[in-house]
């Protein structure tokens, strides 16, 4: 039953850190909107890697490091860097429809990149440490499983929201998605110019 609590407890803690909408969850949608389905599963396995490692992490005690003002400043400015990055290419990207005999992006690109863009959102650690928190204090004895829920519950929320997307991807015309890519690429804009001012407020104040 232990094993069964720390199961549904770290499932529980991966819906509470996938559910809030942020840079991840807009990757998510844009690359579902734009690619299919098939990317947007991809992309919401690489996020919940990055969950289940950062779980990993505060369950051994690592995320010590990161909680560091130096160490997290460096990262959201690196994050702030990043999200530019997509935010231009995402402006200036053309959309075509994806049939289902057409070609679509590689699954393991989508699954990388995702993996590199869920590690660079300095968000991601603090959630994964309130989460685990939360969710592990309503058990007795956290073991193991704990992260492996979390991926768990992670996965799941990105599986239901690509499934729905691509369901609501065939209903609107290419014009429709040109502008809702050209909204996500501002709304990474303002996150990642948000990011770069935190960060430079933040070396400042460690004297860097």
């Amino acid at each position: 039953m232990s094993e069964i609590a720390c199961l549904l407890a770290g499932a529980g803690a991966g819906l509470s850190i996938a559910a809030p909408f942020g840079p991840t969850s807009m990757m998510c949608v844009e690359r579902t909107l734009a690619d299919g389905m098939r990317a947007g599963i991809a992309s919401g396995l690489g996020v919940a890697t990055v969950h289940l490692t950062y779980s990993t992490l505060a369950f051994v005690g690592g995320m010590q490091i990161m909680s560091r003002p130096e160490n997290a400043s460096f990262l959201a400015f690196a994050a702030g860097l990043l999200l530019l990055y997509f935010a231009a290419r995402l402006w200036r990207r053309e959309l075509v429809a994806v049939t289902p005999g057409g070609i679509q992006p590689s699954f393991s690109r989508a699954y990388c990149s995702a993996i590199g863009f869920g590690f660079l959102n300095p968000v991601t650690p603090a959630l994964c440490a309130a989460a685990l928190a939360a969710f592990s204090s309503q058990i007795a004895a956290p073991g193991g499983l704990l992260p492996i829920g979390v991926f768990l519950g992670s996965f799941a929320w990105w599986l239901l929201l690509s499934i729905g997307l691509s369901r609501l991807r065939q209903r609107l015309t290419l014009g429709a998605l040109t502008l809702a890519n050209r909204g996500a690429a501002i709304f990474l804009a303002i996150f990642g110019l948000s990011m770069l001012l935190k960060s430079c407020a933040g070396l400042s104040q460690v004297g860097l």
